[in-house]
């Protein structure tokens, strides 16, 4: 599953779905319609349902986060946070203007006195995702699982990507691990 970070990057989504079915996998991802929907549930509810049925999961994190909110959740971070408690085989791209901002917000006094008026540019709860999925909270020898690979452009997201889903057989191995330890 490649998680519902849409708005805004829908083009580069379409692509990072087709290289991945390039590779051979079957992709499924909100954007391109491929999660199954049941109209009894929300979008979120149906999000998570495909994070718990999904295989592999490949969350992305932008400075605009994701498909959207529901009440104070962001749909991207729920899943994010779902698949990580899964402990499914995950992978994560991180845009580079998230880093950056991190590190820019890390040199300011006070952080919290930066106002964000239009949250369409940048959300700062992409931050708080990064943070998340880095486990920066964690003493950094105790970090397992904390890759989050940077990006600018969809050559930097190709180079990943082809590096991590073009053997099969690495990514079989990760899955059986992930069932082993889990069962």
């Amino acid at each position: 599953m490649v998680s519902s970070s849409v708005y805004g990057f829908e083009d580069t989504l379409s692509q990072i779905c087709a290289l991945l079915k390039k590779h051979g996998y079957n992709v499924w991802n909100s954007y391109i319609g491929t999660i199954r929907v049941n109209p009894m549930l929300s979008n979120m509810e149906n999000c998570l349902k495909a994070v718990e049925e999904c295989d592999l999961f490949l969350g992305i994190i932008r400075t605009q986060c994701g498909t959207g909110y529901i009440g104070d959740k962001n749909i991207t971070f729920e899943e994010m946070k779902k698949a990580i408690e899964l402990k499914k085989p995950y992978w994560f791209l991180v845009h580079r203007d998230v880093t950056f901002a991190r590190q820019l917000f890390k040199k300011i006094e006070s952080p919290e006195s930066v106002i964000f008026k239009d949250q369409r540019f940048f959300d700062p709860l992409c931050m708080e995702m990064f943070d998340y999925v880095a486990k920066s909270k964690e003493p950094v020898e105790a970090r397992i699982g904390n890759w989050a690979q940077e990006f600018f452009t969809f050559d930097d997201i190709t180079v990943y990507l082809n590096t991590q889903f073009a053997d099969k057989e690495y990514i079989i191995n990760q899955y059986m691990r992930k069932e082993q330890n889990n069962g």
